[in-house]
């Protein structure tokens, strides 16, 4: 049976994937039903749904009549009502995560996240009522073979489910509330209150020297004091999602995500494999990268640019790399289809979303102020080039594989350090060094934190002391570093609050990544190529376990697969480290 969950966050937070090839499927800027419009001239609208459901209720009449034209009608302007909401759901967000801070933003993406998630339930459960009528062979050949076979085997939310899915919305925004005020967290030490902006500042620096102890007693006081504000945010959020798992018949949240949300043609158990894989090679990868000189000289890579220039220098190389990549930036800057900026009330990251009214992709992005901005920026319009070739065939019933996904991201990016040296002159093999490195880590942080979300979501009842504790013995396990008692540093990756099971997509991808780049270091149109093959099989259609073999990739769970794979790599920045 379908379900409102893995729905919701196609409608939300889809990072889109379409499954023609880019050379053959018209462009968001020609097909898209607001294609001129810009991002600036949407105006956001607080929805009152009542007309809404009184519409509903009549659809749910007219599905025991035979009145096919009737239930076409109001399907579609019901459908259109869905996604309008979708849209204002996106620009809430946006704007919540431009000022994450800021009470009625957060609020109204806390209203429109439970407006959505009950209307789309609505809307779905309609949709199976007609297809149990006289015009069920109507809709059917209205919507397509896919969509019908999603609103037939449609099952609709219970009071509760709909009752926890607003509570996890709250949750989650308490969350990035909570890590934006990160600086008004406090610790005391030898007389003195300690802030991070203080530790990891010069006054940190200047403890460090005198008093490294107390140092690394104000550091992990701070990291703690965060813990025992967001780790009870996140229990609420596992035992939230368990029950959800068990009314849904699953044994686990974990086998729950896999499937439904995200897609995947491997199963957890498989996943494991993976795990099990790097575990071998990773304390091997994390000495060198920790031990490296180049690993921490990042942030004296320069220049630094603002979101203009950034822009401008990014746009310049991606021509270079492929003639794909001019439309869709155009199409971008000319819309406005982006938020690129700076700022302490910000949402740390970047993604990239489907405004589903549109049908165009938006690239959302805090700016670091380092070489990351680059490769951040690069990552994400990896995501945009897909959408705006391949927008969602239908953001209400279509469901992206995530894996596939962030291989456009994660192949773009990594490609793009070709031309570091011309960007960045001198700094340019610290900042090629890093990207691949954050490649290797993207591997093994992948597992770490997918071998975590699972372990904690088949033992729901763990204390934040239990999890905190379960986090530092996984990461002893892939060799990160010796044995301590409690790791707090899980909280700050956001996909543990939002988005669990998410992270091991990162690794999968950054297999078939590193592939790309291998190929490219041999032959760079080679590599594109490969790139290009893997935007073209989209994400909609066959599953990475399928997609990755027709390209010429191979899979992590091949024995020996990962070890050879990140050889060639490691070799590269092994050069990169001797000639510093």
């Amino acid at each position: 049976m379908r379900n409102i969950l893995s729905l919701i966050l196609a409608v939300i937070m889809a990072l889109s994937a379409g499954t023609a090839g880019v050379s053959d499927i018209a462009p968001v800027s020609e097909t898209a039903s607001l294609a001129g419009v810009n991002w600036s001239d949407l105006e956001y609208e607080h929805i009152d749904p009542a007309a809404f459901y009184e519409q509903v209720d009549r659809l749910n009449t007219l599905a025991e009549e035979d009145d096919a034209d009737a239930v076409l009608t109001l399907f579609d302007d019901l459908y259109a009502q869905v996604m309008r909401m979708s849209t204002m759901d996106s620009i809430s967000y946006i704007k919540y995560s431009a000022a994450v801070t800021d009470e009625y933003w957060t609020q109204e993406n806390l209203y429109n996240d439970e407006m959505l998630t009950e209307a789309a339930d609505a809307f779905c459960q309609a949709a199976y009522g007609v297809l149990q009528g006289p015009c069920a062979d109507a809709l059917a050949e209205h919507v397509g073979a896919d969509a019908a076979e999603y609103y037939a085997e449609y099952e609709p939310l219970t009071d509760r489910e709909s009752e926890l899915l607003v509570q996890e919305s709250d949750l989650v925004d308490q969350y990035f509330e909570a890590m934006a005020a990160e600086d008004e967290v406090e610790y005391e030490y030898d007389g003195r209150t300690w802030t991070f902006e203080m530790i990891n500042g010069s006054a940190g620096d200047a403890l460090s020297a005198v008093d490294f102890e107390g140092y690394r007693e104000v550091y992990f006081g701070l990291q703690k004091a965060l813990n025992d504000q967001v780790g009870p945010i996140f229990t609420q959020l596992v035992a939230i999602r368990d029950e959800i798992a068990d009314i849904r018949n699953y044994d686990s949240y974990a086998d729950l995500a896999y499937e439904q949300d995200f897609g995947r043609d491997y199963t957890c158990e498989e996943a494991q494999v993976f795990c099990d894989a790097v575990k071998e090679v990773a304390p091997y990868y994390y000495a060198f990268l920790y031990y490296s000189d180049l690993w921490y000289d990042r942030d004296v890579i320069e220049p630094v640019m603002d979101a203009e220039e950034l822009l401008d220098t990014f746009g310049r190389f991606a021509a270079q790399l492929d003639e794909i990549t001019v439309e869709p930036l155009e199409y971008m800057i000319d819309h406005g289809m982006y938020d690129i900026a700076a700022g302490d009330d910000r949402m740390v990251g970047a993604y990239t979303m489907n405004i589903s009214e549109l049908g165009s992709p938006f690239l959302f992005m805090g700016l670091d102020g380092t070489y990351y901005d680059m490769s951040s920026l690069s990552h994400e319009f990896g995501h945009f080039i897909n959408g705006y070739y391949s927008p969602s065939p239908d953001p209400m019933t279509a469901s992206s594989n995530y894996d596939l996904s962030e291989i456009h991201s994660t192949g773009l990016e990594t490609l793009f350090t070709a031309y570091y040296d011309q960007i960045y002159t001198e700094g340019a093999d610290i900042a090629k060094f890093c990207v691949l490195g954050e490649m290797v880590e993207s591997v093994i942080d992948g597992c770490i934190h997918d071998e975590f979300q699972r372990r904690i979501y088949d033992q729901p009842d763990m204390t934040l002391d239990e999890i905190n504790r379960l986090y530092a013995s996984i990461c002893v396990e892939y060799g990160q570093y010796e044995l301590t008692e409690e790791d707090y540093t899980w909280m700050y990756i956001n996909h543990d609050f939002e988005r669990p099971m998410y992270y091991i997509s990162y690794a999968a991808a950054a297999m078939a990544t590193i592939q790309i780049w291998n190929i490219a270091q041999e032959d760079f149109q080679a590599g594109v190529d490969t790139w290009k093959a893997i935007l073209e099989a989209g994400s909609y259609e066959d599953g990475y376990m399928t997609v990755l073999p027709a390209c010429g990739l191979r899979l992590f769970t091949e024995e020996g697969a990962v070890e050879e794979v990140l050889e060639p790599l490691m070799d590269e920045m092994l050069r990169l480290d001797a000639a510093s």
